[in-house]
């Protein structure tokens, strides 16, 4: 006998497939075809939700690509006097070396968007791509997210839902590549 999930030979008696982990019925066959597909379309989580999840943290790389570029550019001639060099030295530190973050303004704050911004670029390809190491960089980008409120939360609990549980960890190793 078979399973009619992955195709890996069972065990007589069987009551889970040792490879992918679904139940196996007693008497599968065209009698509990129905059953059965509920309960593949229960497992099939992953697959059918990773295109919506990668095409979000795309939209959100984007988004977060875009405050970058609005920090770094059109925040300074809009507003001088928090973005640059001089924006710190007005409150006269008494050292304005342990001032460091603050003596660059809000260049440092829009670096560190940017960065985020590729990450979730990259998580987004590597989502829609089927890469191994995309679940748990999805799960730490993921949490990450919550902190954002409210869209970033979202998305974060979205991509929890998706990726976290024990059954989606074996379904995205079925369809990972390296």
């Amino acid at each position: 006998m078979y399973c009619d999930h992955c195709g890996k030979p069972l065990g007589t008696g069987a009551q889970f497939c040792t490879s992918c982990g679904i139940r196996i019925l007693p008497g599968a066959g065209p009698a509990a075809s129905s059953f059965q597909t509920m309960s593949v379309a229960c497992n099939d989580r992953v697959r059918r939700h990773i295109g919506t999840l990668s095409i979000l943290w795309a939209i959100n790389g984007a988004l977060r690509l875009l405050e970058t570029f609005a920090m770094s550019v059109i925040g300074p001639m809009v507003v001088p006097q928090f973005f640059g060099v001089h924006a710190w030295r007005a409150w006269d530190f008494p050292f304005h070396w342990a001032a460091w973050p603050f003596s660059v303004g809000f260049a440092w704050v829009a670096a560190l968007f940017g960065a985020f911004g590729v990450v979730h670029l990259i998580l987004a390809w590597a989502l829609r791509e089927h890469k191994s190491w995309a679940r748990p960089l999805g799960l730490a980008v993921g949490f990450l997210a919550l902190l954002r409120f409210p869209l970033g939360t979202a998305l974060g609990i979205y991509t929890i839902w998706v990726l976290l549980p024990e059954s989606s960890a074996r379904e995205y190793d079925q369809i990972a590549v390296a």
